[in-house]
């Protein structure tokens, strides 16, 4: 039902009349608050606020400015009312309340009176908090995943039925939001994708999930259909099901990245919740180095390749305003497109980070895939950006030697322990299906590998800086000379 105070709907920002655009102008010229709305979450270049910030001095708004440039680009009311939402601007959020559905209005309404941790947060990926407390359940799968727990904190233990209308309830707002910024796709368009959830659609399966390829709109996709681990409590895990969809839609609505893995759209209502995601042809890193399917070997050049755009992802999410941990990064997690260009995916056990002054957060629960993880997130649950690059590191090893993360067959299993105990010469341990000429890739790979790996998170390096080695010219120039042109 619609609001019946809400004056004429509009949809645009440029539509926004000017009485209220005046106002709205006013209010976040104050203390200069437009320059973080337009740096931080409309995402303009430095250039571009350099440029806003000369406004006054052509007796010009720098809001109005900066409304005028994002207008431009098609972006909507509720877009705007989402970005202040997160910047917990409620007072520039009340003036375009009247323009957007009455669905909306909770965070507002609410406001004054919930704390943000008990609240759907939502800033560039931030963690979703629940009012209840379901108990703890821990335990590994059979492939090294460990499921993740909810952490519900409240004082009082009520009842899993009300834990679930809280999580409908209090995840609402988000999903009104993700709905107004990504494709909602019904169920049955989804049954039609994939021939009816035919088994012959199955891509994999893991985690929470089932993920079939499909052909929606006569474009090639992969669908995620949420569901719960078999012989676990259904309603408990129904919520661990619920809670992981709506954190990785949360976190791939506000992740765009040539190197992360695009969500097309959304599936919420129907029997299962589902998400939908450009279909990567080239399937996971994971099968690519295993050959799985009878595919060609990737050659060194394009190893390297996906190593530099793997690591250009990730130190991308790290350098976030509120940095966004992944926390299971692997060499399954990592797809390949057409161009065999690296798209991180899986987002379902990402959270906030540290902020700068602090070196890592504590967490209550273990998560992840084990061969991947250090052991200060193992025993200590500690929990910072030094963890997806020890992650890396391990993907590097991968990389360069072709031997799986985990082997029952092999001692050690873990090809962490595997590399630093080996005793030959390492370069033994090479792919030779890479092709000929591999010394200096190989050994400069599993250099910085080992750096990722390092047992202390202070002496691991940050992504960024990784990436910037990756990314040397001078090795880039060497590969292309020595090895595919």
């Amino acid at each position: 039902m619609k609001n019946s105070n809400m004056k004429k709907p509009i949809t645009y920002v440029y539509e926004l009349p000017y009485r209220e655009r005046k106002k709205f102008c006013d209010i976040m010229d104050m203390n200069e608050k437009w320059e973080e709305l337009g740096g931080n979450y409309m995402k303009f270049d430095n250039a571009t606020i350099y440029k806003i910030s000369k406004a006054p001095m052509r007796n010009h708004s720098p809001t109005d400015e900066l409304l005028t440039l994002w207008g431009e680009q098609n972006h909507s009311i509720i877009e705007l009312f989402y970005i202040l939402y997160k910047m917990q601007h409620y007072q520039a959020m009340a003036i375009l309340k009247e323009f957007v559905d009455q669905k909306y209005h909770y965070v507002l309404n609410q406001s004054n009176n919930l704390s943000f941790n008990n609240f759907v947060k939502c800033e560039n990926g931030s963690n979703l908090q629940f009012t209840q407390n379901v108990g703890n359940h821990i335990q590994f799968n059979s492939d090294g995943n460990q499921r993740r727990d909810i952490n519900l904190q409240h004082e009082d233990l009520n009842t899993l039925g009300n834990a679930n209308k809280n999580i409908i309830s209090e995840s609402s707002v988000m999903l009104s939001f993700a709905e107004a910024c990504t494709p909602l796709i019904t169920y049955k368009e989804l049954e039609l994708a994939t021939n009816y959830w035919s088994n012959s659609c199955i891509l994999g399966k893991g985690g929470f999930g089932v993920v079939f390829k499909g052909i929606w709109k006569n474009t090639a996709v992969a669908v995620k259909r949420i569901e719960p681990r078999k012989g676990a409590d259904k309603k408990f895990d129904n919520l661990d099901a619920q809670r992981e969809s709506l954190l990785e839609l949360q976190y791939l609505s506000s992740c765009r990245h040539d190197n992360i893995l695009p969500l097309y759209g959304f599936s919420i209502g129907g029997e299962k919740p589902c998400l939908v995601f450009q279909y990567m042809i080239n399937g996971s890193l994971e099968d690519r180095l295993q050959c799985r399917n009878g595919t060609e070997p990737l050659i060194w050049y394009i190893r390297f390749k996906i190593a530099t755009g793997t690591a250009r992802g990730l130190q991308y999410l790290h350098k976030m305003d509120k940095p966004l941990i992944h926390g299971d990064i692997k060499s399954g997690n990592i797809l390949l497109d057409q161009y065999f260009e690296p798209r991180i995916g899986d987002f379902g056990l990402a959270r906030e980070g540290p902020l700068q002054e602090y070196t890592h957060v504590d967490v209550t629960h273990v998560y992840g895939t084990k061969p991947y993880l250090p052991d200060e997130f193992l025993r200590g649950k500690k929990f910072s950006t030094k963890v997806d690059t020890y992650s890396f590191g391990v993907v590097l090893f991968e990389i360069a030697t072709g031997l799986r993360a985990q082997d029952s067959t092999r001692n050690p299993k873990y090809l962490k322990d595997y590399v630093e105990n080996y005793n030959l010469q390492i370069s033994n341990i090479a792919d030779k299906k890479a092709g000929p000429d591999e010394k200096k890739v190989f050994e400069f790979l599993m250099s910085i590998g080992k750096n990722c790996v390092s047992y202390k998170p202070k002496d691991r390096p940050e992504m960024e800086q990784v990436f910037r080695q990756l990314e040397s010219d001078m090795l880039q120039k060497k590969m292309l000379c020595s090895d595919i042109m």
